[in-house]
């Protein structure tokens, strides 16, 4: 029989092929089941309340330490006359506690949460396991461990395997409190898997980590209280492909990046949905706040963000902290979401687009950054790297004027590729004379649509490259700059 994980990706790859309405809808009806078909009916109704204001306004959350769970959260309060729609809590020791010291955190996180859920209020939690059966110490958590020693952890008969359910187990106690008292919570295990800062980390078989954590909590403890929250580190410089650690549609109910350095980049935002194909999104850690503006117009489908403990005020102003909180598509603790004509008019104009520049056919080497009004260039009087083999990556958004279809076009000399919202719809990669390419693209009026334009030039002096469009209500033409924005 097939295993799950080629079971979904069979139909995943189906999915793009069937035309067939009804089975489309089916399909993502599926994608979004729980991953426990067992839970609680509290936790259903959170579920379904979770798809029901997705990109209707984005959840505030706030994350407390094991140590302190009431502080920071009651920062927002104070700031902004409301409480955040999340609570963040901690389960994991960093700090070298005793037994008793840690019964006792855990114990008063309990607390905390059952205080929070009474208020209405919306629960996640982080567990930094410290490496198996060792002191509950940060440099345990972060933990060099190659592939192999992950290995016997992960192989039940072994010693480590052994500790690791210990480890598990004395969670679990704290857990089964929650469940007993019929409040939800959304489970990030094992966060940050994508690079190689904790013990977890960068592991070929990562998801058979989760998946004896899924097994014991779900099946062993009967934790039907919880929505598993599969949170991947931003694919920045120091991260791997976050897909490659994916545990599945039938092991995550919640698909998260974690944001730092005001890193809000679209490509993130764009690989989260196509992993999760329907499922729900976060921004689930986070420190500088995110542009309200920004996720409304441009990330619509993030449900949450959580900023980090001290974070809040150590990376945001007390205005910035203000305007979040009382942004009209912010939905803070006990709010619905506003009706659409209460968000401020768009009167933006646009700036253009980022360009990368490279000498090199493949972006070898980055030369220049800067943002151009519009792609409309040819080479003859010389080319911004100051080599005609070169490469560029420009990047941004599209807001079109009407709701209809448009035919976008390229007209290059050598390799183009177009994207739209990280969908490829012209990709000519090879050497050749200036040759006009089109792909037609349905859109909205006021809509920003992510675009990326690569082109490379093979030395060629005569060279050109332009971005152009055109619909029924639009005359062909090159992209102005009032309809680019390079963020």
């Amino acid at each position: 029989m097939l295993d799950n994980r080629k079971l979904q990706n069979l139909l995943y790859s189906a999915s793009k092929f069937v035309t067939d309405v009804v089975w489309q809808s089916e399909y993502r009806n599926l994608i979004k089941e729980p991953a426990n078909p067992d839970i609680s009916s509290q936790v259903r109704s959170l579920l379904e309340n979770l798809y029901a204001v997705r990109g209707k306004g984005i959840l505030t959350g706030q994350h407390e330490y094991l140590e302190v769970p009431y502080t920071y959260t009651e920062q927002v309060k104070a700031l902004t006359g409301v409480y955040p729609a999340l609570k963040g809590v901690e389960f994991g020791g960093i700090t070298g506690q005793t037994a008793e010291q840690l019964d006792n955190q855990r114990q008063n996180v309990i607390t905390a949460c059952k205080a929070w859920h009474a208020s209405s209020g919306i629960l996640t939690a982080t567990y930094h396991a410290a490496y198996p059966g060792t002191a509950p110490l940060w440099e345990q958590v972060q933990r060099k461990t190659d592939q192999s020693e992950f290995d016997q952890i992960i192989t039940p008969g072994t010693a480590l395997y052994t500790a690791l359910l210990v480890d598990m187990d004395s969670v679990a106690v704290y857990l089964k409190q929650l469940r007993d008292a019929e409040i939800p919570l959304l489970w990030r295990p094992y966060h940050e898997m994508n690079g190689d800062w904790f013990w977890w980390g960068r592991k070929n078989n990562f998801p058979a980590l989760w998946e004896i954590m899924y097994d014991r909590f779900t099946d062993y403890h009967g934790l039907n209280n919880l929505l598993w929250v599969w949170s991947a580190n931003a694919n920045n410089q120091w991260s791997d492909e976050a897909k490659r650690y994916y545990v599945g549609h039938d092991r995550a109910d919640v698909l998260g990046m974690d944001i730092y350095n005001n890193d809000y980049n679209q490509d993130y935002y764009l690989e989260l949905l196509e992993i999760g194909q329907g499922k729900l999104t976060a921004i689930t850690e986070n420190g500088q706040l995110p542009n309200m503006t920004n996720i409304r117009t441009r990330q619509p489908e993030y449900s949450w963000f959580l900023t980090w403990g001290k974070d809040l005020k150590m990376k945001n102003s007390d205005a910035a902290i203000q305007s979040v909180f009382g942004d009209p598509y912010a939905l803070n603790r006990g709010e619905e979401p506003s009706p659409p004509e209460t968000y401020p008019p768009d009167t933006t104009v646009g700036d253009g687009l980022l360009g990368n520049y490279y000498i090199g056919k493949e972006f070898n080497t980055l030369k220049v950054t800067k943002v151009i009004p519009k792609v409309d260039f040819d080479w003859k009087k010389g080319t911004t790297v100051g080599d005609y083999a070169m490469s560029v990556r420009w990047t941004g958004f599209i807001k079109a004027a009407y709701t209809e279809m448009y035919t976008l076009y390229t007209n290059a000399s050598d390799g183009v590729r177009l994207y739209i919202d990280g969908s490829l719809i012209i990709d000519d990669w090879i050497v050749h004379s200036t040759i006009e390419n089109s792909a037609a693209v349905p859109m909205e009026a006021g809509k920003y649509y992510y675009v990326k334009l690569e082109y490379f030039n093979n030395g060629d002096p005569e060279a050109v490259v332009q971005l152009l469009w055109s619909s029924y209500g639009q005359t062909k033409e090159v992209i102005p700059q009032s309809r680019l924005y390079s963020k």
